[in-house]
């Protein structure tokens, strides 16, 4: 802080250490610090991340972090870098003591715990996690067993050590937490950020979550895994709640486990693959892989893997083309997650994927869809960001699809009649502002080109709904279930579709002095809302202002109460 404050010929300063010191904890508190001081900066921005080539210096002050501090000195061009170095005894054993609780309350144990607090190298990101691992564990037998493990590691190289207490904290993890764990780890991208909706889709693809009916049930088993493993630090919050995130160690650690136990693909951010994997122990037992990069070869004609259960491809180079048969022998697949790519037409080998549960095409160019009908078993479809026109009416086909993501979908011009109304087992269906060609007309009508919004009544599982509806006088009666849990509903023209809303309860209604929205249902949806925005004042309609919101506060006190 002294250096940001006093030393005007320093833009650029460095920190630097062995990884899981602190770096972007420290950094974070600097940042707390320099936004309370408005006379020092005007902004503080902390979003950026792999700089290298492309940061503007001029006119700002810049802090960087890495591993190594010739990155900063000689690529970076720091003026001055600062070591984080490692915790002291006594630091270690405080932040030990802290994260383990009161089981160390107990001489016995204590006498272990201050033994184990030693052998975490007095690294931060290994003390953090193991003493949480540790919190619950009341035994004597169970800290000497976690003593004698991370002295077996002493005889490794620090790195290695740091690398192999993760895993022991991985293996404290029950059966249900490891899986979701390992799927953290393939997904998470090169900031280590995870997107809790697509976990939920994998998760569901996987069969990870056990013993659940809804996908309510589902989401609720979700957050309350992923509440354990941040309980075990091996995911963090982060700053969106929407997603969590990995420290790049406990990510390394990842991906080492899902490399060797697993045998996993995962290529990512900068990392080239020369040339497809074709030996026969690769073909025999590869379960998951993840191509994250545009560094890749041409695909192969037929990908020569039989066991896959997940297959994630993201590559921007749009002159990739998926082969006809490239699916012909991944018959295993149960998600398959294409992203960003340009797809003129599905590879007719799609057909094969008989056990495919979760398919996600987003940010995609696409043409013709339709086979995707034939996926008689597919549970989860998403098309987020995609660009195409036409929701064919082969997805009608899909009798046991669950949830159906069109969010930013803006160019999707026609949702074929009754395509929507077939989809009986719906839960989940995602429209945002994305589609507004709703017919006014009923389901029976001849006329109609288009889908209207009374097929959505056919949907008598449907618990989740974002949908924006521009003209309310097309509203049908008893459109919005009470079965509806979690939802976005956007009525007229009047309101703009905002994505910070994603994770509340939001109702934006426009009044009229009819009563087509207690007819429609909406007014059943109030107890459950977290936000409600209402518009249109005009004579007449007053009264029923004050009557919605009088039922909405009485609804909101109750549970207050």
């Amino acid at each position: 802080m002294d250096v940001l404050r006093n030393s005007h010929d320093i833009d650029r300063i460095g920190v630097y250490e062995f990884g899981g010191v602190g770096k972007t904890t420290i950094v974070k508190e600097v940042s707390r610090q320099a936004t309370g001081d408005k006379e020092l900066f005007a902004d503080v921005v902390m979003i950026l991340d792999r700089l290298w080539d492309f940061l503007v210096w001029r006119l700002v002050k810049v802090l960087l972090t890495s591993r190594m501090r010739e990155v900063l000195s000689r690529e970076m061009h720091t003026h001055k870098e600062f070591l984080l170095d490692l915790l002291g005894e006594e630091e270690t054993w405080n932040l030990f003591e802290k994260k383990a609780g009161d089981v160390i309350k107990n001489p016995e144990i204590k006498t272990v715990a201050i033994k184990v607090a030693k052998r975490c190298g007095d690294l931060p990101v290994l003390v953090v996690t193991v003493a949480s691992a540790l919190k619950n564990r009341r035994t004597l037998h169970a800290w000497k067993d976690a003593l004698r493990c991370l002295i077996r590691f002493d005889k490794e190289e620090f790195t290695e050590m740091t690398y192999l207490a993760l895993e022991w904290s991985y293996s404290q993890l029950n059966d249900e937490e490891k899986p979701l764990f390992l799927l953290c780890g393939f997904y998470a991208n090169s900031w280590k950020t995870i997107y809790i909706d697509y976990l939920l889709k994998y998760g569901i693809g996987l069969g990870l979550f056990k013993n659940f009916d809804t996908m309510g049930e589902a989401w609720d088993a979700l957050n309350s895994l992923l509440e354990k493993l941040k309980d075990s630090c091996l995911l963090l919050d982060h700053e969106d709640s929407g997603c969590v995130k990995m420290h790049d160690l406990v990510h390394d650690v990842a991906k080492r486990i899902l490399c060797k136990d697993q045998h996993v693909l995962k290529i990512s951010g900068g990392d080239e693959l020369k040339e497809w994997p074709d030996n026969k122990d690769f073909c025999e037992k590869c379960t998951m892989i993840s191509l994250r990069t545009s560094n890749i070869p041409k695909l192969p004609e037929v990908l020569q893997c039989k066991e896959p259960k997940m297959f994630y491809f993201n590559s921007e180079d749009y002159s990739l083309e998926i082969q006809c048969n490239f699916f012909k022998e991944t018959t295993k697949l149960e998600v398959l997650d294409l992203t960003d790519l340009s797809i003129p037409s599905l590879p007719p080998s799609l057909q094969f994927l008989k056990s495919l549960k979760t398919l996600c095409l987003d940010w995609c160019t696409l043409g013709d869809i339709a086979l995707i009908g034939q996926l008689q078993n597919l549970e989860m479809l998403s098309f987020l960001t995609s660009k195409f026109k036409e929701l064919p009416k082969e997805i009608g086909q899909l009798t046991n699809l669950r949830s159906l993501d069109l969010t930013g979908c803006f160019q999707l011009e026609l949702i074929s009649p009754n395509v929507i109304s077939n989809l009986t087992r719906l839960e989940e269906l995602k429209v945002g502002n994305s589609f507004n060609r709703w017919e006014a007309k009923g389901v029976n009508s001849t006329k109609k080109s288009n889908a209207s919004l009374s097929e959505l009544k056919n949907l008598s599982k449907l618990s989740a709904l974002e949908i924006h509806i521009l003209d309310a006088n097309i509203l049908p009666t008893g459109l919005f279930p009470k079965a509806l849990k979690r939802y976005r509903i956007y009525i007229s023209a009047v309101w703009n579709w905002n994505n910070k809303d994603a994770n509340l309860n939001t109702l934006k209604i426009k009044l009229t002095t009819s009563n087509e929205l207690y007819q429609s249902g909406v007014n059943m949806l109030l107890k459950r809302t977290d936000e409600l925005h209402l518009n249109g004042m005009k004579a007449g309609s007053i009264s029923k202002f004050e009557e919605i919101v009088h039922q909405w506060l009485d609804q909101v006190n109750d549970i207050m109460a």
